[in-house]
């Protein structure tokens, strides 16, 4: 029996797969084709593209605080996401150039799209028209203590859109 056993293992042991030294003889290009791990070029090349094109990541928010009757909205406060506006009666609110949102954003692509929120704390109705090369998209109006969500979109070097998603309380989505 214990011969028995000591044959099956020599024989198991014969037809077990090793682990083979790598083959040095082949052309790079032809172990790529042979199924082989690709060259380190190439993914090298799309860590840096995504790292020199890095769009800005959520954690970066930052508060702008507006008063009074009419204001610029400073394309670091849209950018930034939150923005905290109280007057007293409505007002009419501006943003900034598209030419300085898209500079706002660390490299900023077409098609790029980032939140504003916008508080709207006041007792009257807050109005937002688009600065230049801004394209305001819905309704730019929020009632008095409520607060907007706003998509903007980069559309090129120097343009950007601006969309109204909803509100609240009212929920309105326009």
């Amino acid at each position: 029996m214990f011969v028995l056993i000591r044959a099956l293992a020599a024989i198991v042991g014969f037809l077990r797969p090793q682990i083979t030294p790598v083959k040095t003889t082949i052309a790079p290009t032809a172990a790529e084709m042979a199924g082989a791990m690709p060259t380190q070029a190439n993914i090298v090349g799309s860590v840096t593209d995504l790292k020199n094109n890095a769009a800005p990541v959520f954690g970066n928010f930052n508060l702008g605080i507006y008063a009074g009757v009419t204001n610029t909205l400073l394309a670091k406060d849209i950018v930034g996401g939150i923005i905290r506006r109280n007057s007293a009666q409505s007002n009419a609110d501006l943003t900034d150039t598209a030419t300085n949102i898209v500079n706002a954003i660390p490299g900023a692509v077409v098609g790029q799209t980032f939140p504003v929120w916008i508080g709207n704390l006041g007792l009257g109705t807050m109005t937002l028209t688009g600065g230049t090369g801004v394209t305001m998209v819905g309704t730019a109006t929020i009632q008095p203590t409520s607060v907007g969500l706003f998509l903007g979109q980069v559309t090129g070097s120097a343009a950007v859109s601006i969309t109204r998603a909803f509100t609240f309380p009212s929920g309105t989505v326009l």
